[in-house]
């Protein structure tokens, strides 16, 4: 217990002589800890931008399916093309889904060459069937508004969900909803009720429209019936495809004389991660080079100080200072130092990654879900910032551990 009181107590005031120590030579300090603040706020930076951009880029992949988004194509053998929306083959598809106990399922039907107006404003859209499950499945909700519920298809007026393209081209960007607009599709024409609108926009000039199966077949089936119809389940990674093999002879057993076909349509499946693996490279790269300058610079300012401090140090020896205290205290003032540089290095990070006027300027598109500050990006930045000071404080130490009496006293 004595020993680690001893210890204890020799730590604190190493830390307390070295603070001192940076109080006495302020200005050389704050020379040579200038280029570490600036590597650190890169580093943090970069690190941060990157789990932004990433996480954009995840969002953007997730819309087409959340891993593992399995789709299952059924046909007739008279038509291979797509099958209608049937009841037996929806039935058939909750059966088996259920068997499987998989709770996130959803129809996935298409019908295009609709047209939205709303006083005098037209947008083409197309028209997406899917059930309430198809928006956490597929990372869309409503940002203004509220999301299809399974109660919605017992309303008089079709409920649907637009996004930001219909909403901007229809001029109802600051409108409260829910609101009417005339939905026409083929040869029906129908004043359709908004009752939320997502932040999903296309590159195209068209916008997307949701509305549930029951909603569709109502209103709009009888003229222009849906172009494809697949089934859509969001199952775990693991064991993903040996359960969409499963579930396809499952589902052919249910629907004998049908074609059926289920397979894994998410990014993860299209290889579509590598890409963000290249992010987390590229960004690895930029930090090396930003912490190998940073260190650099300040190791040379700190041998070339040390050149200087020779008869201060036999000063202290002379004094009865260890070998180890000397070589403890010096390397501690540059792990302080950079501690307290690398800290305003987040700080600075922290403000220009925060400021949401220049993450909506760089990332065009905009998040969904804007993220807080990420965690690992500060303490990375910290951690680095204390590495660096330990690392380029081992040099000035050895030499100042090395120090004779008698050579400090010719300097």
């Amino acid at each position: 217990m004595n020993n680690l009181s001893r210890l204890g107590t020799g730590f604190v005031a190493a830390l307390v002589e070295a603070w001192q120590e940076l109080r006495i030579h302020r200005l050389r300090v704050l020379l040579s800890l200038i280029g570490v603040t600036i590597a650190v706020a890169s580093l943090t930076t970069a690190v941060a931008g990157a789990a932004m951009a990433q996480q954009l880029m995840t969002e953007q992949l997730e819309r087409y399916g959340r891993p593992a988004m399995i789709s299952t194509y059924v046909s007739s053998p008279e038509n291979l093309g797509p099958s209608q929306n049937s009841a037996q083959i929806s039935a058939a598809f909750e059966k088996t889904a259920e068997r499987f106990k998989i709770n996130y399922t959803s129809v996935v039907g298409s019908s295009y060459g609709a047209r939205a107006t709303h006083q005098g404003l037209s947008v083409g859209t197309q028209i997406q069937v899917v059930d309430p499950e198809y928006g956490p499945m597929h990372r869309i909700f409503a940002q203004h508004g509220r999301w299809l519920e399974a109660e919605d298809a017992a309303n008089l007026s079709p409920a649907v969900v637009v996004d930001k393209t219909t909403m901007t081209q229809l001029g109802l960007a600051d409108t409260r909803l829910p609101a009417t607009i005339e939905l026409k599709n083929g040869a029906d024409s129908v004043s359709v009720t908004v009752i939320g609108a997502t932040s999903t926009k296309d590159f195209g000039m068209e916008g997307q429209l949701w509305m549930l199966p029951e909603t569709y077949e109502r209103w709009f089936s009888a003229g222009t019936p849906l172009n494809e119809v697949t089934y859509a389940m969001w199952v775990p990674v693991e064991g993903a495809e040996e359960l969409a093999s499963q579930f396809a002879r499952q589902l052919q057993a249910e629907l004998p004389g049908y074609y059926v076909d289920a397979s894994r349509q998410d990014y993860l499946a299209w290889g579509q991660d590598e890409g963000l693996k290249q992010v987390a490279l590229v960004v690895a790269g930029i930090a090396g080079i930003i912490l190998l300058l940073g260190s650099l610079s300040l190791l040379n300012v700190a041998m070339v100080t040390m050149k200087q401090r020779i008869r201060e140090v036999g000063i202290r020896r002379s004094f009865g200072a260890t070998t180890g205290r000397v070589f403890f205290s010096v390397m501690m003032e540059s792990v302080v130092a950079t501690a307290v540089a690398g800290g305003l290095g987040v700080l600075i990070s922290v403000a220009i990654v925060s400021n949401p006027k220049l993450i909506n300027a760089v990332l065009a598109t905009g998040l969904d879900e804007m993220p807080g500050f990420p965690v690992n990006a500060a303490l990375l930045g910290l951690g680095v910032s204390v590495a660096v000071g330990a690392l380029t404080g081992v040099l000035p130490a050895l030499v100042a551990a090395r120090v004779r009496i008698v050579d400090a006293i010719r300097v």
